[in-house]
């Protein structure tokens, strides 16, 4: 596959930051975090990876607004006190993908922050391919409504180094 001049330019930066560095990844649902982590820690030699989603709380936790609710997915979607720890347990370049990455709870983490911005219905459109049309429902009423709440209360993409936009893999600074 051939490499995309703004991976190439970001590993660069990356790799110049002084150790131990943490790298957020962060974005709306099917953005392609997870993607530009993988490629990102391709390029780097002795880079670390996290993902968010293995920091959610128990079901009873996350879903303890209602299965639907918005304000439960953002609010109790992610144990940020486990995730604070992995994190600062690395001394490596850790880069960490994930939703909800630039929060006040967790944003004091990072020294590099990506923010990957994606329209809401390209969003839907490739959570529904990855996670099956059953889910769409759930993309329309939970997910993208929180989403929503998070974009528009903490504004990621004024708080990013970088922003890179998932449809045309351009990045401009944050």
């Amino acid at each position: 596959m051939p490499q995309l001049p703004v991976i190439a330019e970001l590993a660069r930066t990356l790799a110049a930051l002084p150790l131990p560095a943490r790298v957020a990844i962060d974005g709306v649902d099917a953005a392609g975090k997870t993607t530009l982590a993988g490629r990102l820690a391709a390029q780097l030699r002795g880079a670390e990876r996290l993902c968010a989603d293995d920091f959610l709380r128990p079901a009873e936790e996350r879903y303890r607004q209602g299965r639907e609710s918005p304000v439960g997915y953002y609010e109790d979607s992610f144990d940020h006190d486990r995730l604070r720890g992995a994190v600062l347990a690395s001394k490596e370049l850790l880069i960490v993908d994930g939703i909800f990455l630039m929060r006040p709870e967790v944003n004091d983490l990072w020294d590099f922050r990506i923010f990957i911005h994606i329209e809401p219905g390209e969003s839907i459109r490739r959570g529904v391919a990855r996670d099956g049309p059953e889910t769409e429902e759930l993309y329309n009423r939970r997910y993208v409504p929180g989403q929503r709440l998070y974009l528009e209360s903490v504004r990621p993409s004024d708080l990013a180094d970088v922003v890179v936009l998932s449809s045309g893999g351009e990045a401009h600074p944050g």
